[in-house]
């Protein structure tokens, strides 16, 4: 099956099942509503260790790269923890999404998280008004929506690329720590393909870190031949196995 990524595309439906929006065209879960906020902190703040090195301040802007962006969870979950540190790091937050959702899919993230603040009125208009360009001209893929922290005015800038994952990889900066987090290796390879791991080499330089909820075998053999140090790690809840791992 052909996944058209556009916003035109009459496949790329949604449907709610207990609050939770899933895609028909990849047969999965943007996000869980058990455990999801807490599953992501798990897989990708903790198995980047993004802590640790956003204390360390190693570098004037960090660079967190995702694949794809979804709801945002990812996104929420990392502004949220920077947003408790009182002198955070610079950080630029880069995704991909070649089938954003629409606004009342993306408010049942602040359904299922009611304590948490999510997607607000000025975010959504912002996000709303970038796809509708990029739907009038495509080459105009990029979303970019910056907070500022009210201790040090520091800045947390988020940036979505709209399109297939093979033309807006290529446009990524190179990226401190990588979360990989499409949908599932077996309902969207193109997302887990041997090309799209090469292009994250590009992007990543020595010590560059990954996380994902992935431990499927071809995935990890694909990242030890591109040079990456794979190890395995326990899942998060009922998931036997997660990897994480870093660039030599």
């Amino acid at each position: 099956m052909e996944k058209d990524p556009s916003p035109e595309n009459p496949k790329n439906e949604i449907e709610l099942k207990d609050g939770v929006p899933v895609s028909l065209l990849f047969d999965d879960v943007y996000f869980s509503k058990q455990g999801g906020w807490e599953e992501s902190s798990y897989v990708f703040l903790e198995g980047n260790q993004i802590p640790s090195k956003l204390a360390k301040k190693d570098h004037s802007i960090f660079y967190i790269g995702e694949l794809g962006f979804g709801s945002g969870l990812n996104v929420f979950v990392t502004l949220d923890f920077w947003k408790s540190l009182s002198n955070p790091s610079l950080v630029t937050f880069i995704s991909l999404e070649g089938f954003p959702l629409k606004r009342d899919i993306l408010l049942t993230l602040n359904k299922s998280y009611p304590n948490k603040t999510l997607w607000f009125e000025d975010l959504l208009c912002s996000y709303e008004s970038a796809i509708k360009l990029w739907a009038d001209d495509r080459t105009q893929n990029l979303w970019t929506y910056t907070w500022t922290h009210s201790s040090n005015q520091s800045t947390f800038t988020l940036q979505v690329l709209f399109g297939d994952v093979g033309f807006c990889l290529p446009q990524f900066p190179k990226i401190h720590s990588w979360y990989l987090d499409g949908f599932s290796p077996g309902k969207n390879p193109d997302m887990w393909s041997s090309d799209t791991l090469k292009e994250i080499q590009k992007k990543s330089n020595p010590g560059t870190s990954f996380a994902t909820f992935s431990s499927a075998g071809f995935l990890r053999r694909n990242l030890k031949e591109l040079g990456f140090v794979v190890e395995k790690k326990k899942g998060f809840g009922r998931k036997r196995e997660m990897i994480t791992g870093y660039l030599k």
